[in-house]
């Protein structure tokens, strides 16, 4: 049974927003009328959320401080989601990673915010994350971190069903010195752009849990509004096309497997590199096989 004392309520919109006391007075008043029309709307479903969470209080310190509520009244991954399937969709995936690591790991990814799967290289490391950059795009990340702790990209990710990951965002770095960050680490990925990076993790995820990998449609990103179009200047429709997905229904099915160039094919001048690609590659095979054991 939930103690009683480790509840949550629904969110204040002070809470749910508490960076809207910087913003200016007309862009905080739109904030507030949304937060009430959309609070009542959906009453039902934020009703239901609160009662989940109460019932498992493991989830509770992800929604603290608002986070996550306004995926419910707004966007969760696919903008075609109404608020019913917002929902739906988000409880199961909040069970679906307690099935697949289990509550210790749940507990301790909420703890820490970011667990590393794999040492890719000496500066280099794949981590699981809490996605705090936007809820809008799923609570859970795939990151490719240095050691400075600099995020160089990050896909964002849900599961819909038992079997089904989807992809629903794929961000680079916008800090200053970004694009000599990110061909630094394609040189230590040896030759690997660090979006690619991500893909082959979520691959090593799909296959050994048996998934299906799904990418989300350009035009249903849950950044692909009006007031952010300014701001996309990523197509994901060309670059689930670079993966060799395929649009089938409503997501682009992306293959679990890409069979590898023999070295043999492969220029003797870049026989080298890939041969330590592929070592990399093994190397991370083997550390997520043994995160999931």
């Amino acid at each position: 049974m939930p103690n009683p004392l480790n509840q949550i309520a629904y969110p204040s919109f002070n809470e749910m927003y508490p960076n809207a006391k910087n913003q200016p007075f007309k862009k905080r008043l739109r904030e507030h009328f949304r937060y009430v029309v959309y609070s009542f709307l959906y009453r039902k479903q934020c009703k239901r959320l609160i009662d989940y969470l109460n019932a498992h209080p493991l989830w509770i310190p992800l929604f603290q401080r608002g986070y996550g509520f306004t995926s419910l009244l707004r966007v969760y991954c696919d903008k075609r989601f109404n608020a019913q399937q917002r929902l739906e969709t988000m409880l199961k995936n909040l069970d679906l990673m307690v099935q697949y690591l289990g509550e210790t790991r749940c507990r301790t990814l909420l703890q820490q915010q970011n667990i590393c799967l794999s040492q890719l290289t000496d500066n280099l490391r794949v981590n699981l994350s809490i996605n705090y950059i936007d809820s809008f795009e799923g609570f859970f990340s795939i990151n490719l971190r240095n050691q400075d702790e600099q995020r160089i990209y990050d896909a964002s990710f849900t599961l819909l069903e038992a079997n089904k990951l989807l992809i629903a965002s794929i961000q680079g770095p916008r800090y200053e010195n970004a694009a000599e960050v990110v061909k630094q680490a394609t040189k230590e990925l040896h030759g690997i752009r660090p979006m690619f990076m991500l893909m082959n993790v979520f691959r090593e995820f799909a296959q050994q849990q048996h998934w299906q990998l799904l990418g989300i449609p350009h035009r249903y990103q849950g950044k692909n509004r009006l007031s952010a179009k300014k701001d996309i200047v990523f197509n994901y429709d060309e670059f689930w096309r670079e993966n060799e997905g395929e649009l089938t229904g409503k997501y682009w099915a992306l293959p679990t497997y890409i069979e590898r160039k023999s070295l043999d094919e492969i220029a003797s001048k870049k026989r080298s590199m890939y041969r330590k690609r592929y070592d990399m590659l093994d190397q991370m095979h083997e550390a997520i096989r043994h995160y999931f054991a």
